[in-house]
């Protein structure tokens, strides 16, 4: 289930593909967005600590009354077990815009 806490998030999508041909990990994970940012800030989710080692924190740059657009970002990470992350939080600046608490497994 997707909370958000943000009304002008367009789409946030989260799923693991599975992967058979690397016998080490299950597959990867992927974080795929559009979302509302001043047009001139260079869109990257970056990865943050987190204090849950089951919760995936991500990070965008933060919001700012600036001339905005559409950008679309795309996260992607190795994982070796499918319970790796219970959950993804995802922040632009210090604000939680969204979090997912259900990860769709697609083999």
């Amino acid at each position: 289930m997707m909370n958000i806490t943000q009304q002008d998030i367009d789409l946030w999508e989260v799923w693991i593909e599975f992967d058979q041909s690397h016998p080490e990990y299950f597959g990867t994970l992927y974080v795929h967005g559009e979302i509302a940012l001043d047009e001139k800030i260079h869109l990257a989710l970056t990865r943050m600590d987190s204090e849950n080692e089951g919760t995936l924190n991500l990070r965008l740059p933060a919001r700012t009354a600036s001339p905005w657009r559409t950008k679309e970002v795309l996260y992607s990470e190795p994982i070796r077990n499918p319970n790796q992350y219970t959950s993804v939080r995802i922040y632009s600046g210090e604000e939680l815009i969204g979090c997912f608490n259900e990860i769709e497994i697609m083999i």
